[in-house]
């Protein structure tokens, strides 16, 4: 049985803060519509927290149930493995087409140093530049990007999900994902995130690609029970989305290149839709 009092408090906490923070941090003049500051990406950073603080509150005052059972469990060793290779795969996919079709990568990273307008000699070639960035996004950045990653996946897959699962798993990894995508429409729209001025038709294709993510990411969890797994995938997917690729594939239009672009979108979905036939099936 559904308790609507637990998600009701969860959702209005997770999304009331949340929006809080875009506000102040729009009215303060910390935006991504241009070249993205540090203190503009903190606040992203910020917000990842907010989900684990509301499902935490949530959990021990509201529906007065352990914490333990917020997934705090690593999960079988072998499903990292599996879910890592997915995710690299799809990215290498998404860069593969973007590279046979419409833009050719920039291995010299000048394009990526104009976003900054940064004039400044590479302190090495930019051949080992790469080669360093590379070994950071598949290697460094899954590990060090865990901590934000959990602070949203308590939330999300930790918290949401089995309280969403009374509904039934094909519906629980459906809404939640949706729930999701729709938690980051207004940094999106507030703030720039992630499509710069392309924001209105930017929060669309980032609801669509979150919500198919998200199916993917709820699956496993129903097959783990583990929120330090999801945590992981979470991390591999945000490491690769800002890591080496956005770095030799620049382009100004956000809706087809990129992370948040309409070909990861097809992707995300796709990955969406065999979960929930995998779900199904069994």
């Amino acid at each position: 049985m559904l308790n609507k009092k637990a998600l009701y408090c969860f959702l209005g906490l997770t999304f009331g803060l949340t929006i809080l923070l875009v506000i102040i941090a729009r009215m303060i003049g910390f935006t991504l519509y241009d070249a993205p500051s540090f203190l503009s990406q903190m606040v992203v950073l910020a917000a990842m927290f907010v989900p684990a603080l509301s499902a935490i509150v949530t959990q021990k005052f509201v529906a007065h149930q352990p914490l333990k059972e917020l997934g705090f469990k690593f999960g079988p060793k072998s499903m990292y493995l599996k879910t890592y290779v997915t995710l690299v795969l799809m990215y290498v996919l998404e860069y593969l087409i973007v590279w046979l079709f419409f833009l050719k990568p920039d291995f010299t990273l000048t394009s990526f140093l104009n976003q900054f307008n940064i004039n400044v000699a590479l302190p090495m070639s930019a051949g080992k530049m790469v080669l360093i960035f590379s070994f950071i996004t598949f290697f460094v950045s899954p590990i060090v990007n865990m901590i934000p990653s959990l602070g949203e996946e308590i939330g999300w897959r930790g918290f949401l999900v089995p309280n969403l699962e009374p509904l039934g798993k094909a519906k629980a990894c459906v809404l939640s994902g949706l729930i999701w995508g729709l938690w980051h429409t207004p940094m999106i729209l507030f703030l720039g995130f992630l499509y710069g001025q392309q924001f209105i038709f930017g929060s669309i294709f980032h609801l669509l690609m979150v919500t198919g993510i998200g199916i993917w990411f709820a699956y496993i969890w129903f097959e783990t029970r583990s929120t330090v797994q999801a945590a992981f995938m979470h991390a591999v997917f945000n490491a690769n989305a800002y890591g080496i690729w956005a770095m030799i594939f620049v382009s100004d239009n956000k809706l087809l290149i990129g992370a948040g672009g309409a070909i990861n979108v097809i992707l995300c979905l796709l990955l969406g839709v065999w979960s929930l036939k995998k779900i199904k099936n069994k």
